[in-house]
């Protein structure tokens, strides 16, 4: 009988032990790392390698046929829209602009007579001296010295427009490459480039986005049907940074298979001829004018079949689950777009520890 007493009264005092350890337990808040939301100005620059190319070239040439007599520019030099390049031997040309206006001078003098002639001849019908028909030849022979008359005069412009022609100007401004032929040789139509001009400033740099980077533009309002806000800086080959700022001016209108990206291209000022067609340069884009955003480190982001989410510790240092949509990586923080206000506390340690609505005794987490 005392034996079952004492049992008892273990079993009690055990049950008392293990209920004020519960107790004990459940009022003790669990320590756990946090973070404050932050607000960042992120890296949103991306770079491209890209290549500079002229925005326009032309190719320079012979419209007739001829010897070379002058060449009137200094190879690799600038030239202006008009500035003389070649002349071409005009002799053969001039003999045939000559001959053309003495051609046009005759045939306008055998008009004149048979204008005349037709003028005669129609105060004759009108008194009945001569039959319509007379009166008819002569009305025809006038229609066909004019016919010749104008047939001369076509003859004249383009004799004109050939004796033109040996001259060779620059249709466009720009840097003229070297000569593919020299004084003396003769040129004709088959001939094929003279040399090239290419327009120097403004200049294109074109260069290939990823799909993923122009959808993201795209959605950011950064890439529109009719414009584009992003900022264009280069870096050149030396290191230096380009002095001005170009505009995107060209986006692609197919994403290439082969590698998934788009072409885009943007202009530059090029005064000083920094940048030459065919070389290569390092393309930083970026959005000037993007807003600061919210900004947490990434140990506190939890994923579960909801999608991401946060534990927030409120101001009575009870847990709160928290869903976020995230951004973009910016080194070791994850940008929040929704979800998230700036000052919060995170939970970015002992995760294991914390549940919705638990109290916890939150420490800051050493970065």
């Amino acid at each position: 009988m005392k034996a079952a007493t004492v049992f008892l009264g273990l079993i009690a005092a055990l049950a008392s032990a293990v209920a004020a350890y519960a107790q004990d337990s459940g009022s003790t808040a669990q320590k756990v790392g946090i973070a404050k939301v932050q607000m960042i100005a992120p890296d949103n620059s991306a770079r491209y390698v890209g290549r500079v190319e002229a925005t326009k070239s032309v190719e320079i040439v012979a419209r007739v046929e001829g010897y070379l007599t002058e060449r009137k520019f200094t190879e690799g030099g600038f030239v202006k829209k008009g500035d003389l390049l070649y002349v071409v031997e005009k002799d053969l040309y001039q003999a045939s602009v000559d001959q053309s206006k003495a051609t046009l001078e005759g045939a306008k003098a055998t008009l004149s007579n048979s204008q005349i002639e037709l003028e005669r001849q129609r105060q004759l019908l009108a008194k009945g001296d001569i039959s319509q028909a007379t009166y008819d030849g002569a009305k025809a022979t006038t229609d066909v010295d004019q016919a010749n008359v104008d047939e001369a005069q076509a003859n004249l412009e383009t004799a004109g427009i050939n004796l033109g022609y040996t001259d060779i100007f620059s249709p466009i401004d720009g840097r003229i490459s070297k000569t593919n032929v020299n004084v003396g040789n003769l040129v004709d139509s088959n001939t094929g480039t003279l040399t090239t001009i290419t327009s120097v400033d403004p200049i294109y740099v074109s260069f290939y986005m990823g799909e993923r980077d122009l959808i993201e533009d795209r959605e950011a309002g950064l890439i529109g049907n009719e414009n584009v806000t992003l900022q264009v800086g280069l870096t050149l080959a030396d290191g230096s940074t380009y002095p001005t700022e170009g505009k995107i001016t060209y986006v692609g209108t197919s994403v290439e298979e082969g590698s998934d990206t788009v072409e885009l291209r943007a202009t530059f000022d090029n005064p000083k001829n920094l940048l030459i067609p065919g070389q290569f340069v390092n393309v930083l884009v970026k959005d000037e004018n993007q807003q600061t955003v919210a900004a947490i480190p990434q140990p506190a982001i939890q994923l579960d079949t909801k999608g991401h989410f946060v534990f927030v510790v409120d101001a009575n240092n009870k847990v709160e689950r928290r869903d976020v949509v995230l951004g973009r990586q910016t080194g070791t923080l994850w940008e929040v777009k929704s979800g998230l206000k700036q000052g919060e506390r995170v939970v970015v340690q002992g995760l294991q520890r914390v549940s919705p609505g638990s109290t916890v005794d939150p420490v800051e987490a050493k970065s």
